[in-house]
């Protein structure tokens, strides 16, 4: 019997999945960059020059209706919270144009480099904040739950005007829109997830109203603002929406990255010694850290007509899974790729924030943030280490990589 492929072990449900799904990559990447998942029924898009021309392609590949988020839903929680509802209907990932210009336009011109920049100071403080409660909460820690999380959630509710105090409501919601996309959940789960969504949206709608009312510096009310003024025209429920997947994107993927940079960094010691001396270039290290270590697997397109892509022929109405990670790793581009290398001179070019029409809107607030947690951390503790022994399971699921939980030793 014929041992199996890369692509037909390629399968979230495998046991032994998070551990070899980059050897799965690399393997699919070098035989077969574009190749049919039976597991996903999709067709992975692995090498870094199609993963670029199919992202920068918006006609042939469409975003929308590329992903089915609730496919697997439950009646049950569909009837909670349905897919056309304003947070899956207007979602800026998953809308082609002209609905994606009229979401996106508003929000590139309040995420302005000003706004962001004007956040860095909080943003250290908070790390510095962070840094004194683990110092003196003894000698172990999660490192994901004492600073990775709480910073990406104190930054994202700093930046859309939203009160701290919320922040544990809002990351239960959070798992709740993550929980709505994961297949095979009991029907409980997804019913309780339903009704996370369903708070989050209503919270966004007081949110709003209340800006409306009470306008201040964060980005709500800038989106409030402009609308009031007719500078964009979004319904409310496109407005709604925007806020949303800020929020979902621009906290989720930051924590799961970070937790990742740590992790790697840990593992050589040699990075992490450099970092607390001050002699490794931050700047570049952070876009290593990006491209080693993205949170973000890949994501989906649909093609519209039939097409070819890196030689294999593609139906129209195909999904394709996009792999950034695997582009990422790509050795026609990097030397060396799965290997963390600092300095490296073309770590900008990966494509962990996307490209084309759907590039990330919030590129800077991510690099800030990955960029003063792992410096400030490493000069804090420079001795830190993972637990011994620790096992440091991942996120179960191909679209998203992450630590569930990240065990460290201050010394």
């Amino acid at each position: 019997m014929p041992h199996p492929t890369a692509a037909e072990q390629f399968d979230p449900h495998n046991p032994r999945f998070t551990a070899d799904r980059f050897t799965l990559l690399a393997q699919m990447r070098s035989e077969a960059p574009v190749t049919f998942l039976p597991a996903l029924q999709v067709y992975a898009v692995t090498r870094w020059q199609e993963v670029h021309d199919v992202l920068g392609d918006a006609v042939t590949f469409a975003s929308s209706e590329a992903f089915s988020a609730g496919v697997h839903l439950a009646p049950e929680a569909s009837a909670i919270y349905s897919l056309t509802s304003p947070l899956f209907a207007y979602n800026l990932i998953n809308v082609d144009k002209p609905l994606h210009t009229r979401l996106r336009d508003p929000l590139m011109a309040a995420f302005t480099p000003k706004r962001i920049q004007s956040l860095a100071p909080t943003v250290i403080a908070d790390v510095e904040d962070l840094l004194d409660a683990i110092a003196a909460s003894g000698g172990e820690t999660d490192l994901l739950l004492t600073l990775c999380k709480p910073l990406a959630l104190r930054t994202i509710c700093r930046l859309l005007g939203v009160p701290l105090a919320d922040a544990e409501k809002l990351s239960g919601w959070s798992d709740a829109l993550v929980a709505f996309q994961t297949p095979g959940l009991p029907i409980e789960v997804q019913v309780g997830a339903a009704h996370g969504l369903r708070a989050l949206e209503n919270y966004i709608r007081e949110m709003v109203a209340l800006k409306a009312a009470m306008p201040d510096d964060g980005l709500i009310s800038a989106l409030v603002a402009s609308r009031a003024a007719a500078l964009n025209d979004l319904s409310e429920d496109e407005l709604v929406a925007d806020i949303a997947i800020v929020f979902f994107a621009g906290h989720e993927t930051t924590i799961n990255t970070i937790a990742n940079a740590f992790h790697s960094l840990l593992n050589r010691r040699e990075y992490w010694e450099a970092i607390a001396s001050g002699t490794v270039d931050a700047e570049n290290l952070t876009d290593e850290l990006l491209r080693h270590d993205t949170s973000v697997m890949g994501l989906y397109r649909r093609t519209t007509v039939d097409t070819v892509i890196g030689g294999v022929t593609v139906p129209q109405g195909a999904t394709l899974w996009v792999s950034y990670a695997a582009a990422n790793r790509d050795p026609g581009l990097f030397d060396a790729p799965e290997t963390l290398q600092c300095p490296r001179g073309n770590a900008r070019q990966h494509l962990t924030f996307g490209y084309g029409a759907h590039y990330c809107v919030g590129p800077l607030l991510a690099r800030l943030q990955i960029r003063e947690a792992v410096t400030r951390v490493a000069k804090r503790f420079p001795e830190m280490r993972l637990v011994p022994g620790a096992f440091v399971p991942e996120i179960p699921h191909h679209g998203l990589r992450a630590p569930i939980t990240l065990p460290v030793l201050l010394k």
